[in-house]
């Protein structure tokens, strides 16, 4: 054989060979996965965390979808929030994956809770979400641009803070009963414009509805909106149910992002909507509606 037949025999071996070491460290993506409810684990911080994972049938396999973060809030765990947002439901009809993680415990008690304001003698819990992001992204085709958070009660001051130190991977957060504390507002250290909407009931006994106001007036001028809302009364579905919904509408913020809050008149310490409720909206419905008009560069 000649030489020269020879190098180019050990070159294409070699191309070969570091064509497969390139594929071997790509995520192997399955096209038709498991679909359903699965209880997940993932090593953290040297803690083992927790998270529900739901992989809807709708899910296509060959494309990306979006992914949607739901957050329990303080006392709640990963399985009490799934059952009561219900956002599994929403998931089979618009096919996005669903993740809802699980707090750990405070200071050794049984009260779970999320770090919400990244105080460093406890989890890290925006970089577990960080890392929740890409451990699902490795597993299955999201569509990155569209990753969305809710937040209950504690888990909305959560989400509100991932949002403001992981700014640049959320496309839109909805925190329904709570907000941003002013040590939150203080820190909070944005690198994009980004859609807020807050829901939050007026006679809410545990998360006073005074503390909305600050945050709604941040993210507007964050974002540049326009400084007085749209006000508008929504339908009253339900006369009887003692409670109607006011949405205050901030636009025409920078790339097209939008501040919204739902006042929900008469409304308590509920996610709006849950099992055993009657109000005249559905939080998760109404974060899904607004979250999906944005991507993370702003309006779709």
């Amino acid at each position: 054989m000649k030489k020269s037949n020879i190098k180019i025999i050990a070159l294409l071996g070699m191309l070969a060979l570091v064509t497969s070491c390139a594929e071997a460290d790509e995520p192997v993506i399955a096209e038709t996965p498991e679909k359903g409810l699965f209880d997940e684990t993932i090593s953290h911080g040297n803690l083992q965390r927790e998270y529900l994972l739901y992989i809807p049938e709708s899910y296509p396999g060959d494309e990306p979808v979006p992914l949607v973060f739901s957050l329990h809030g303080a006392g709640g765990t990963k399985e009490s929030q799934y059952n009561l947002s219900q956002f599994n439901l929403l998931a089979d009809q618009e096919a996005f994956i669903l993740v809802t993680p699980q707090a750990t415990s405070l200071r050794g008690n049984n009260l779970t809770f999320w770090n919400q304001q990244s105080m460093p003698n406890l989890p890290d819990d925006v970089d577990f979400i960080n890392v929740l992001i890409d451990e699902v992204a490795s597993r299955y085709r999201i569509d990155l641009a569209r990753v969305y958070l809710a937040g209950s009660s504690n888990g909305a001051f959560m989400a509100l803070e991932i949002n403001c130190q992981l700014n640049h991977r959320i496309a839109a957060t909805a925190a329904v009963k709570g907000y941003m504390s002013p040590d939150q507002i203080t820190n909070c250290n944005p690198s994009k414009p980004t859609p807020i909407l807050q829901m939050h009931g007026n006679e809410d006994p545990l998360v006073p509805y005074e503390g909305v106001l600050p945050t709604l007036q941040y993210w507007a001028e964050f974002n540049q909106t326009e400084s007085e809302p749209i006000v508008s009364n929504l339908p009253d579905l339900d006369p009887s149910n003692g409670s109607t919904v006011v949405s205050y509408l901030y636009q025409r913020g920078t790339n097209g992002v939008e501040i919204e809050h739902l006042e929900v008149i008469g409304g308590v310490h509920d996610w709006f909507g849950e099992p055993g409720t009657s109000y005249d909206i559905n939080a998760s419905v109404e974060a899904w509606e607004f979250f999906k008009k944005f991507d993370v560069n702003g309006k779709r």
